[in-house]
C-alpha cells in the first residue's frame, strides 16, 4: 500500500469523499479510548455522535472500536449505548505503555482518535488523531487558575506536536490555535460537529406533556446551557427585567447542570436565583437545572425562540440542536456564533442586556411556539446530510494520519 501517495492525493483531495465504500481507499480500524468526565455533561452525547457518525460512513471491512476505560477493581460496565463494538478494560492496561502496544497489535489497530486528553505514545506505524475543543483558557484566561491554564497549555502543546492530525470543531478555534502554536498549521483539519438528533432516534415526547410537568407557559424562549460563569445567565435575567420594566413579560426558561466546576461554591448560580427574586422574575425566568433528554428535547422543539448568549464557545450544542429542529435562534454576537448560525433572529452583545432586550421587543410578537413538523423534517434532513460529511471527514483525516505515520515509519 502506497500510504506516501494515499497521503498526498488525500490532502489535494484527489481521493473520493464520497459516500461508503470508499472504492479508493484501504479498510482500517479506528479506537477511541474513552474515560468518562463527570465535569461536562456533554461529553457522552459528543462521543456517541462521533462513533454513530463514523459507523454510518465506514468503509464495509473498517472497524470503529471504543476503549471504555475504568479503574481496576470498578464495575465493568462500559457505555454499550455508545458503540456497538465496545471494549472494557482497565484503564492501567491503557497508560503502561508495553500493555497499550500488545493491545493495539492484537486488535489490528491502525489509528488512534484520541478525543479527550494528552496523546498516547503508539508503536510506529500507527496514526494518531487528537481532537481540541476550545482554547478558552488561552483566551479567556481570567476563568482558569494558574494551574489549570498551565495543565492545558501542556495537554494542547503535547496533541499539536505528537498527532499526525488535530480535529478542531470551527475556523474560530483555528484561528486561536493558530496564534497559540503558529507550527501545527499543516495538521489542523476543521470538521464542525452535527446534533446528535441527525445521527439517532430523537425522542418524541409530547410537548404539551412536557409543558405541563413544568407548569410552562405556552409561549417562552428557552436557554440550553451549564451554568457556568461564561455562559452569561445573568444577560438573560437582566434583559427580562428591561422588558418587564417596559409592560413586556418575555418568560425565559433555563436548563443545564447547575454547578460549574471553577466555583465551588456556586457563586453564579446563587447569583442568577437571587437576581430573579429580587427583580420580581419568577414568572418571567424559570430555572429548571439539568432536565432529562427527552423533556429537553420537547422543550427545543417547543421554544418560541432558542436564546444562546455565552461569551465563548468552541462550537455550540445548543445553537447546531436548535438549527436542527428548525427553530430560530438570538445568539450572542461572538465570532463563533456568526460562523455557526449566520440566519439568526439576531444577535446580541453578551455584556450588554439591553441588545437582548431590544432583540425581543422587536421579534417577540412574530415568533411562535413550535413544533413546526414541516420546518422540522427540512431541517432535520439538511443535518443527516451535514452529518454524512461529517463521518466522511473524519475518515478521511483518520486516513492522512495513517499515511502520516507510515511515511514517518518509512523516513527513520
Amino acid at each position: 500500500m502506497n500510504w506516501q501517495r494515499i497521503q498526498s492525493d488525500l490532502i489535494s483531495a484527489k481521493l473520493s469523499l464520497s459516500p461508503a465504500p470508499y472504492p479508493d481507499l484501504p479498510a482500517l480500524t479506528i479506537a477511541i479510548p474513552f474515560e468518562s468526565s463527570a465535569g461536562w455533561s456533554a461529553q457522552t452525547s459528543f462521543l456517541r455522535s462521533v462513533c454513530i457518525a463514523l459507523t454510518k460512513t465506514a468503509h464495509p471491512r473498517s472497524r470503529v472500536l471504543l476503549l471504555s476505560l475504568s479503574a481496576a477493581g470498578a464495575a465493568q460496565t462500559g457505555p454499550a449505548d455508545i458503540c456497538n463494538d465496545t471494549l472494557l478494560l482497565p484503564r492501567e492496561i491503557w497508560r503502561n505503555q508495553k500493555d497499550r502496544f500488545a493491545l493495539l497489535k492484537d486488535l489490528g489497530v491502525d489509528c488512534i482518535l484520541n478525543l479527550f486528553g494528552p496523546p498516547p505514545e503508539t508503536a510506529s506505524g500507527i496514526g494518531v488523531v487528537g481532537w481540541i475543543p476550545d482554547f478558552q483558557h488561552f483566551r479567556m484566561p481570567r476563568f482558569f487558575a494558574d494551574q489549570e491554564r498551565a495543565s492545558r497549555d501542556r495537554q494542547f502543546s503535547e496533541i499539536l506536536d505528537n498527532c499526525h492530525r488535530v480535529i478542531l470543531s470551527s475556523q474560530d478555534a483555528e484561528r486561536d490555535c493558530l496564534r497559540f502554536r503558529p507550527p501545527a498549521a499543516a495538521k489542523i483539519r476543521v470538521h464542525p460537529f452535527p446534533s446528535s438528533m441527525a445521527l439517532q432516534t430523537m425522542p418524541k415526547r409530547s410537548p404539551a406533556s412536557v409543558l405541563q410537568k413544568y407548569h410552562l407557559p405556552e409561549k417562552f424562549a428557552l436557554v440550553a446551557n451549564q451554568f457556568w460563569s461564561h455562559k452569561c445567565h445573568l444577560t438573560v435575567v437582566a434583559a427580562a427585567r428591561m422588558l418587564a420594566e417596559g409592560g413586556l413579560r418575555v418568560p425565559f426558561v433555563l436548563t443545564g447542570l447547575p454547578s460549574d466546576y471553577r466555583d465551588p461554591a456556586n457563586a453564579i448560580v446563587s447569583k442568577v436565583l437571587q437576581e430573579i427574586s429580587m427583580g420580581g422574575l419568577r414568572d418571567c425566568v424559570i430555572p429548571l437545572a439539568q432536565v432529562p433528554y427527552a423533556d429537553l428535547i420537547a422543550l427545543l422543539r417547543h421554544a418560541a425562540l432558542v436564546v444562546q448568549p455565552s461569551s465563548f464557545e468552541g462550537w455550540s450544542t445548543t445553537v447546531q440542536d436548535a438549527k436542527a429542529l428548525g427553530r430560530p435562534v438570538a445568539c450572542s454576537s461572538i465570532a463563533l456564533h456568526r460562523e455557526q448560525a449566520p440566519n439568526a433572529v439576531g444577535f446580541f452583545d453578551h455584556q450588554r442586556p439591553e441588545e437582548l432586550a431590544e432583540l425581543l421587543r422587536t421579534e417577540w410578537e412574530r415568533l411562535q411556539p413550535g413544533p413546526d413538523e414541516n420546518n422540522e423534517s427540512i431541517a432535520l434532513d439538511a443535518e443527516r446530510e451535514f452529518a454524512d460529511q461529517y463521518g466522511r471527514a473524519l475518515w478521511c483525516t483518520c486516513f492522512e494520519a495513517v499515511a502520516a505515520a507510515k511515511h514517518q515509519t518509512a523516513a527513520v
